[in-house]
């Protein structure tokens, strides 16, 4: 269950981060362009898909705090307290 939920954080952070640099990246474009509509349809057709990533790579994060790698132990090792 890890693994899975650990490929999902991976491929969300990647694809929100991409998809998010566009979203920005268009938004300056369209502000230093003067072009209000681009900025508008950037905001219509990309930002919902932006944020809908951001809350997977969230909600995945915050799963992968309970589904934690059980502790190794090194067998030829002692603690030295």
């Amino acid at each position: 269950m890890r693994k899975l939920i650990f490929a999902i954080f991976i491929i969300s952070v990647i694809l929100f981060t991409v998809f998010g640099s566009v979203l920005v990246l268009g938004q300056l474009v369209s502000l230093l362009a003067l072009q209000g509509s681009w900025m508008i349809a950037l905001n219509e057709n990309l930002a919902e898909f932006v944020y809908g990533l951001t809350a997977i790579a969230g909600l995945s994060g915050y799963l992968l705090y309970y589904f934690k790698k059980p502790p190794t132990t090194d067998s030829g090792k002692e603690d030295s307290k």
